[in-house]
Formats: C-alpha cells, sequence, structure tokens
C-alpha cells in the first residue's frame, strides 16, 4: 500500500490530537443530503453496499446498509470515529488503528485506498470486510467517500477450497514464476519433498532431465488452450525413484497475481501394466482387471469378446449383456460408421490408432465421450483375429475442457468475446479483406460517466448495468458482426464487409440513439450514454494496432466535444 503523504492535506490523526476537523460538533459536519441531491441521496440509501462519508475520522452520513451491517443505530455512528469499529489488531498482527489512520492520510492525499482486513460490529463481533477509500473535496472540505462489502463469506469459500486442495487425493500445486508457491500433503508425498523444500524449488528440478523440454512445450501449450489434454512424464522423487506423472496445468489468479494451478496424477502403475501387456499374454488378463482405464477387444465383425471390469462399467451394461455385444447397439448411426472406418485402417495398414474420440449410448440412454485407441490382434501365423485397445472415460474432461475454452475465449461477466476472441476474428476478416479489396470498421464504445454510477451505487449495480449494456449492443449487429468487451466500460465492434464509411456511422448512430433509452436494474432507472470512435481498414490503419489506436483517438475527440456522440477518425482532418 501506498504511504505517500502530502503536507498540504489534512490527515487523520489520533483522538487524543484532534485536528480542526475532528473537534467540529453536529451542526457544523457537511450535509451530505443537500450536497447530493435528493434523487442521488435514495440511491445512496439503498444501495446493497454499506456507504458512509468521513470528515476526519468522524463518520458523517452513512446509508441503511452501514446500520445494519455495523449492527448500530445512526446515534450510535453519525459524528462517531470509526475507531470504535475496529478490533485491536488485524490478522497480520498490525495495530488496526494504526491501520487505518494511514489508509485514511493517504486517501486523503489524493489517492484512492483499498483495504481488506477485520471490522467489527457494535457488539464487538468481528467479520472480513473489503473497504475502498476515495477522496472528495465538497464546500472546500475534504471528506472520503467509502464503500465497504462484508466478505466473511468470500474468505470462509478461500478456507473451503484450500482444505479440499489439502484433503484431496491427487498431488496439487501452485507456481509463480516456475516455482512452487503451495503443495498439498499428496503432492508432497508422491515426490518424497516436505513443503519447506518444494516451496521455491523450480517445478523442472523434480521432472527427469530427458522430459524436461518436452513438459515446458506442453505446459505452454495447455496454458494457451492448445493441447487440452494431460500430458505425461517421468518424475523423479526425492529417494531418486522414476515415477511416470500425468498432469494438468491452468492458469489461474491467486492473491492478486496471475500464477500456475497444477495437479499431478501417479500413473505409475498404468504404464507399467502398459508394459506388462506386451511382454506376456499370459500376465496381462489379470492385471487388466486392476487398473483403472477399460481394456477390450473385438472380433472381426464388431464383437465384443473380451473387456475388464473398467470397460463394463463405462458401457453401463453387465457382463452378460455385453459380451457378444456389436458396436452399433452401443453407437448411433453415423459414430458407427466412424468406428468402421478406423477399424479398416487400421486393418489394412497395420499401424494402431494411438487415440480417437467417439460417443456412446450407455444402457441408461445417457450419451458418454470416450477415448479409445486400436490396434490388430494376430494369431501365431500372423493372421488377423480381431481387434484391442483401451478405452477411457472422458466424458467428465470433455465438459472441462468446454469449460475452459470459453472461459479462455469470453468475457466471464457479459459473456461477450474478450479480447482473444476479438483479436483472433479481426484477423480472419483481415485477411478476408486483403484478398478481396474490401473495407471493414473498427469502433471503440466507451461509455460516458461509468464511474460514477459504479462509485455510487456500488459494483453490482455496475456490473448489471455492463451485462445490460452488452445486451443491447447485440441486438442492434448483425450476425456476422463481432461484440466484445476488452475490459472495464469498454466495448470493440467489428463490422466486416462495409461497401463505404458511412455504413459503419450508421450503425453508430444507432448505438448512439439506443442509449436515449434508460436502463431498468434493480429499480433503478439509470441514464448513461456512450461516445464512440471509428477506424475504417485500411483507410484509418492496415493493423490492429493502428485501427484500435485510430478509433481510440476519434472516441476521445468525442468525449472533449461533450460526449454521447460518435466520430470517425478519417473526418478529424475535416
Amino acid at each position: 500500500m501506498n504511504n505517500r503523504k502530502r503536507t498540504d492535506q489534512p490527515s487523520y490523526q489520533p483522538e487524543g490530537n484532534p485536528s480542526p476537523s475532528q473537534s467540529a460538533n453536529t451542526d457544523n459536519l457537511i450535509n451530505i443530503k443537500e450536497l447530493l441531491g435528493t434523487n442521488f441521496y435514495t440511491l445512496f440509501e439503498s444501495a446493497s453496499d454499506a456507504i458512509f462519508f468521513l470528515e476526519g475520522d468522524k463518520v458523517v452520513d452513512c446509508n441503511k446498509k452501514t446500520l445494519e451491517m455495523f449492527s448500530c443505530s445512526r446515534e450510535q455512528i453519525i459524528n462517531h470515529s470509526l475507531d470504535q469499529y475496529l478490533p485491536p489488531r488485524q490478522p497480520d498482527g498490525s495495530d488496526s488503528r494504526e491501520k487505518i489512520r494511514q489508509v485514511i492520510n493517504d486517501a486523503l492525499s489524493g489517492e484512492s485506498q483499498y483495504f481488506e482486513g477485520k471490522l467489527a460490529q457494535a457488539g464487538n463481533i468481528v467479520f472480513d470486510a473489503a473497504v475502498s477509500f476515495n477522496g472528495l473535496e465538497l464546500k472546500g472540505k475534504k471528506i472520503l467517500h467509502c464503500i465497504v462489502r462484508d466478505i466473511t463469506e468470500h474468505e470462509r469459500e478461500k478456507e473451503f477450497y484450500k482444505s479440499l486442495a489439502i484433503s484431496s487425493l491427487v498431488g496439487i500445486y501452485i507456481l509463480r514464476d516456475g516455482k512452487f508457491r503451495f503443495v498439498n500433503p499428496k503432492f508432497q508425498e508422491y515426490v518424497g519433498y516436505s513443503a519447506n523444500e518444494l516451496i521455491g524449488m523450480s517445478s523442472m528440478d523434480i521432472v527427469h532431465p530427458e522430459d524436461r523440454e518436452t513438459v515446458r512445450e506442453k505446459a505452454v501449450k495447455m496454458l494457451k488452450i492448445q493441447q487440452p489434454v494431460p500430458y505425461e512424464f517421468r518424475t523423479i522423487t526425492k529417494s531418486g525413484q522414476i515415477k511416470w506423472t500425468m498432469e494438468i496445468v491452468i492458469p489461474i489468479v491467486f492473491d492478486g497475481q496471475r500464477e500456475i494451478l497444477g495437479n499431478y496424477v501417479d500413473i505409475h502403475d498404468r504404464k507399467m501394466a502398459e508394459e506388462a501387456l506386451r511382454n506376456s499374454e499370459e500376465r496381462y488378463r489379470s492385471i487388466l482387471e486392476n487398473i483403472e482405464d477399460g481394456y477390450y477387444e473385438l472380433d472381426l465383425k464388431g464383437r465384443m469378446t473380451f473387456f475388464n471390469e473398467s470397460c463394463r462399467k463405462i458401457f453401463g451394461y453387465n457382463r452378460e449383456e455385453l459380451k457378444g455385444m456389436k458396436h452399433r447397439q452401443f453407437m448411433d448411426k453415423e459414430t458407427a460408421g466412424k468406428l468402421i472406418q478406423l477399424g479398416r485402417q487400421v486393418y489394412r495398414t497395420g499401424q494402431p490408432e494411438k487415440r480417437s474420440d467417439f460417443e456412446i449410448v450407455g444402457k441408461d440412454g445417457v450419451k458418454k465421450q470416450i477415448e479409445i485407441s486400436l490396434s490388430l490382434m494376430k494369431n501365431l501365423a500372423g493372421k488377423p483375429i480381431g481387434f484391442r485397445g483401451m478405452a477411457r472415460d472422458i466424458d467428465d474432461r470433455k465438459k472441462a475442457e468446454a469449460t475452459i475454452l470459453r472461459m479462455a475465449y469470453h468475457d466471464t461477466l457479459t459473456d461477450l468475446p474478450n479480447r482473444l476472441l476479438f483479436n483472433d476474428r479481426l484477423n480472419v476478416v483481415m485477411s478476408a479483406a486483403k484478398r478481396n479489396n474490401r473495407k471493414f470498421a473498427v469502433m471503440m464504445v466507451d461509455l460516458d460517466r461509468f464511474k460514477l454510477i459504479n462509485d455510487s451505487l456500488g459494483h453490482d449495480i455496475g456490473d448489471l448495468l455492463l451485462q445490460a449494456v452488452g445486451t443491447r449492443l447485440r441486438g442492434l449487429l448483425r450476425k456476422s458482426d463481432t461484440l466484445a468487451r476488452m475490459g472495464g466500460d469498454e466495448f470493440m465492434l467489428l463490422l466486416p464487409e462495409i461497401n463505404q464509411n458511412k455504413d459503419a456511422e450508421i450503425v453508430a448512430r444507432k448505438i448512439v440513439k439506443s442509449f436515449q433509452d434508460s436502463f431498468i436494474l434493480k429499480n433503478y432507472e439509470l441514464k448513461v450514454t456512450a461516445s464512440i470512435g471509428i477506424a475504417v481498414y485500411p483507410d484509418d490503419g492496415e493493423d490492429f494496432d493502428a485501427l484500435k489506436k485510430n478509433a481510440d483517438i476519434a472516441m476521445y475527440k468525442v468525449k472533449e466535444k461533450g460526449r454521447d456522440n460518435f466520430q470517425s477518425y478519417d473526418s478529424l482532418a475535416e
């Protein structure tokens, strides 16, 4: 937290040494209702977050949510110090009053502050809270606008997820800059190192030297959603034992920083089982019954001749029903045709198919995604007698992959395409425009005075407004157009194949006009406008950076002229 102070600004001082503003009586307190006006004061009173105003360290006004959160009456909080709603110390051991004093002073010096820690109700019941402090100057006086959110449940959830990770039967870790930051007990047990030994160690130190480059390459691809399937490699434990491992990694934000969440699955037994299958026909059948993956054998007509218990569970039939069943009985016509083609290819070439995905229909009629391998079986004379392979239930993994893929390319709040998907679509449109000598337009749409609504009504209303704006904008566009949220209250539009620059202006005019209608959100009627900048390819730029920059310039020109309008970049010179 930044602790810089400006000596020309008032500061919060302890009660034993009050500043002039602190010694003011109730009659001299700033009249917040008069300053905000009736309409804004009504919104302030009905906000879902606790909102109060500080003059010095005194609370000069608050909304109903504040009284509810602190379990107090207006008489108990108005013109009283915020100190009475602080526990003696924060979780890190620091003095609560000293910490809040520093936060208030920094906010009064002009820097918005954010505090996350413990507050206390009137009955000394402590709860977790997140508080934002923003300095305002009203009638020549410095006051603080404070928004409080109870995050007790959020903190409980964090502890819950941490306990899940600790009790998980899968090895779980978190990396920052390639080094372990968190490891659960199962991971420690698997690699043989303690948590103290692992924290700060490079993750590559426990990977077999021959596998490090491959692991690094596959991890990068998985983080970029270019390789959605887990990858396998050898781990070297503290004792020097080599274990086969399957790993999945995903990018996360942890404690406000981008980090990597990974899990280790011990597949050593499975790898050893696969090796045993290759070495001994007699030994493998007993081993197969004890592995997690399904194993099956088919005759040349596609009938089940052998399968292990895992395979039976995947298909959902009992042994008597599955024995002799043909593939057409648990697949639709199209999928069965795909399997027949694969069988013919393996039969003709003799080359196994290591991995192929199919959709089957279980006994209960539920469709399920499985992954199979398929290889040709021959008798001692070398004559083909059937097929065999492994089957794995990947239904949950497929659903997870689809969820992760959507999260990677869409904004979680509005479900609109994000910057990554917008860039991909723009590259496709640009390539087509270059080939066909066509135009397309990029629009930058920025909401006017959104921060005022977000700060005064709270982030819940702000989020609902962004969602409503996204819905309204989508209704104005063609199916071929792309609307993306780039962050904050900034949206971008991609209009492919326009005939002339005025086509983009027609769309912009429709958008500006649509914002004349208010947004009704939780009984609030909100009026918001938009400033739009337009850049057209190739007139205003021949790559994304140039088009975005020029659309930005045009949009800010609208802001300068009073907002609530649009501006084409090519008309700025006129």
